[in-house]
């Protein structure tokens, strides 16, 4: 190579990484209209939730609600049990169930995939023997959290296989390294890795560290665990909204206390929701929402 050359590649590298140190602009948080989730007050909490272009889309016990990029409520519906999560893939919602009500059951089963369009119109279902929680889709695979091991902490997760067309490819169990409650919470994909959401067991029950979040292979192996909160629901966030090349995910916070602030002053504290942003990158989350747009 020229000098001159070397100087130019020198110079390119420079411009480079002064390129990639320029912070991007941060998002701003959404956060839902104040009594357009009332119903909340009965179903008690968000649990899972994905989006599209289209908006947000929030999971719970009474069923599914679509919001808009505005945080306005675009379109509810009724579920006949506990929705667990939801996943986006492909122009579809996926959610998975837990039907508590024995005579809402078909043939007994109690677990149920249920597939909406993004207007909410049901194209598709599966029903299945057990109680399920989280949901994602990854390439032709549908994972959804099994809650075997029910409450009491426990270092391992069950997770069904699904075809696209809901055939059932079989249940693996994993060990997490670290004790959780209930099934796997919540579900999520950049695309190559699958993340989990779980209700973390105590300190003193088996998680020292506090781990609630495991990152894993397609193929589900454990890659790593972390201390990302998210058993609410998050998800990916298309480029086209988060205007960003990295991987940005979204999160969901309730505000003013939950169930409990909730119920205790439903008329001044009505049950509200407030999206916030992560940016994922080098193996960790990092919040790119602005802090002044945060109401709590």
């Amino acid at each position: 190579m020229t000098t001159a050359g070397f100087i130019l590649c020198v110079a390119a590298a420079a411009a480079n990484a002064v390129a990639c140190a320029v912070t991007e602009p941060e998002m701003d948080a959404l956060h839902t209209v104040p009594h357009e989730l009332d119903w909340l007050l009965e179903s008690g909490h968000i649990q899972g939730a994905c989006c599209s272009k289209q908006g947000i889309y929030l999971s719970h016990s009474l069923g599914l609600d679509k919001i808009g990029w505005d945080g306005r409520l675009v379109k509810h519906i009724d579920v006949p049990g506990h929705l667990g999560d939801s996943a986006f893939f492909k122009g579809r919602i996926y959610g998975a169930f837990t039907v508590r009500d024995a005579s809402l059951r078909k043939d007994g089963k109690q677990g149920l995939v249920r597939v909406w369009d993004e207007d909410l119109n049901e194209v598709d279902e599966a029903w299945f023997d057990e109680s399920l929680d989280g949901i994602v889709v990854l390439g032709d695979t549908v994972y959804v959290g099994v809650d075997k091991w029910k409450y009491p902490p426990h270092e391992m997760c069950c997770v069904k296989r699904l075809g696209l067309d809901l055939s059932d490819r079989g249940n693996v169990d994993i060990d997490l390294g670290y004790s959780i409650h209930f099934g796997v919470q919540t579900m999520a994909t950049d695309g190559k890795s699958l993340f989990f959401g779980n209700y973390g067991a105590k300190p003193d029950a088996g998680n020292p560290d506090g781990y609630c979040t495991t990152r894993l292979s397609p193929d589900l192996k454990v890659l790593e665990n972390m201390k990302f909160g998210c058993s609410e629901g998050f998800g990916p966030v298309p480029r086209t909204i988060s205007k960003r090349k990295t991987p940005v995910f979204f999160k969901v916070c309730a505000m003013g206390g939950n169930m409990q602030g909730w119920r205790k002053d439903p008329v001044n504290n009505p049950p509200r929701i407030r999206i916030e942003f992560f940016e994922w990158e080098n193996g960790c989350f990092t919040s790119i929402t602005r802090k002044s747009s945060i109401i709590r």
